[in-house]
């Protein structure tokens, strides 16, 4: 575990109060989340999801994700899944970004030549596309949020919200709200430090 300066800890506990409740208490969207096709409820959702990672409730946030998943209501093929589960996966991207430009600076939204790795506990570095499915498709609409593309970003999610099975569609969200709770427990990077993630 790293550890958090005051700062950092400042930065994370903000955050995580405007993810877990920002959007019940009224404060508006940005504009990217109305672009975006994001509702309160699913900000809402996406909060709720967030919290029980942080609390590391990992067993009550598969549950969840699961009865998102799997509550279509309907066996219609037009509705693969329900509606809630891709506005959901929607926030969670658009948040991850939006975490990323205030840990990073705001010269990294709208620059379509950033490019986002991940660090493997083992070291290694991997670009989107090395990533197995669906975090590739993921980590994909991350970058496209950061460019600004909310309309690249959310063709992406449709890629993992109608064409992948449930349990793609699982881990795609656990994933998404896991990867999204570590980032902001991450230090801001000090410098031209490059970022721990």
């Amino acid at each position: 575990m790293i550890p958090l300066t005051l700062a950092t800890m400042t930065l994370v506990h903000w955050w995580r109060q405007r993810c877990v409740m920002g959007h019940k208490t009224g404060h508006s969207f940005s504009m990217h989340e109305e672009r975006a096709g994001i509702t309160r409820s699913d900000a809402v959702m996406g909060g709720r999801l967030l919290a029980l990672a942080h609390e590391n409730g990992y067993s009550e946030l598969t549950e969840e994700v699961a009865a998102l998943v799997s509550s279509a209501g309907s066996d219609s093929p037009s509705q693969i899944t329900p509606p809630l589960y891709g506005g959901v996966l929607r926030w969670t991207v658009s948040t991850i970004a939006d975490v990323v430009v205030d840990k990073i600076g705001p010269q990294v939204r709208g620059d379509e030549s950033f490019e986002l790795t991940i660090r493997t506990e083992s070291g290694r570095h991997v670009r989107p596309e090395e990533l197995p499915q669906p975090e590739s498709t993921v980590m994909k609409a991350v970058v496209d949020a950061l460019a600004g593309d909310s309309i690249a970003a959310r063709s992406d999610l449709d890629e993992v919200v109608f064409a992948m099975d449930w349990a793609s569609q699982m881990e795609a969200l656990v994933e998404a709200v896991l990867w999204l709770d570590r980032l902001l427990d991450t230090p801001v990077p000090e410098g031209n430090d490059t970022p721990p993630w």
